[in-house]
């Protein structure tokens, strides 16, 4: 072996260690604040059973709190698609399965919390194909963008061609086909498919709910 040939083999090795310590460090980091996020819901959902009446005080504190966990999620969300963890890819789709499954547990917290305080804000469950291409992409920044305007709306968004039993169900429930992806359920009853521009969606959030201000 030449000396450039051992020379070239010791950087690739270095390089390859470096990028399994790295993305074992990323998926450590990202475990941590998943199972953090899993927490806060699960406290927030045992909150819910300890709450007997629609009050004022006891629906201002769940709201809060929900739109505090949203905050979370959104930075979640952002952490794992930023993520480039080609050498753990096994721990990095079952930290994005994990991530799924506390989502739709989200959403359905928003949903009895939305219930249980008389309609306070709008949910939206986002599902898009996983190669929904620009429209797709465009339609979850669009929902992002409204939700950071106004907090008393709330999304959740998921692959709808996971290979995950509860995506499976959730399609079922709503009647919904991956072909038709993507697809809102607004305020856990009213679905609409296909792509929707922001006015569209402010619009049907005011007609299927509570109509919310996003001109601040």
């Amino acid at each position: 072996m030449t000396l450039s040939v051992a020379i070239a083999f010791a950087i690739v090795a270095v390089v390859f260690i470096f990028g399994y310590f790295y993305d074992s460090s990323k998926i450590s980091y990202l475990s941590t604040n998943l199972n953090s996020y899993e927490q806060s819901v699960n406290e927030l959902e045992l909150a819910t059973l300890l709450t007997t009446t629609n009050s004022t005080f006891s629906c201002s504190i769940l709201t809060s709190n929900l739109y505090s966990i949203a905050s979370e999620m959104q930075n979640l969300g952002r952490q794992l698609t930023a993520s480039d963890l080609a050498n753990s890819i096994a721990n990095y789709n079952q930290l994005n399965d994990q991530y799924t499954y506390v989502r739709v547990e989200y959403w359905l917290l928003a949903n009895k919390i939305n219930s249980m305080c008389r309609n306070r804000f709008a949910t939206i469950m986002f599902i898009y194909p996983v190669n929904g291409g620009t429209n797709s992409i465009v339609e979850g920044d669009e929902l992002s963008f409204l939700a950071a305007k106004n907090n008393s709306l709330i999304v959740s968004a998921v692959n709808g061609n996971l290979n995950l039993s509860i995506v499976s169900i959730l399609l079922k429930s709503y009647n919904i086909s991956t072909a038709s992806l993507p697809a809102l359920i607004i305020n856990d009853k009213y679905v609409e498919t296909g792509y929707l521009n922001t006015s569209q969606i402010e619009k049907d959030i005011c007609r299927y709910g509570r109509c919310l201000n996003f001109t601040s």
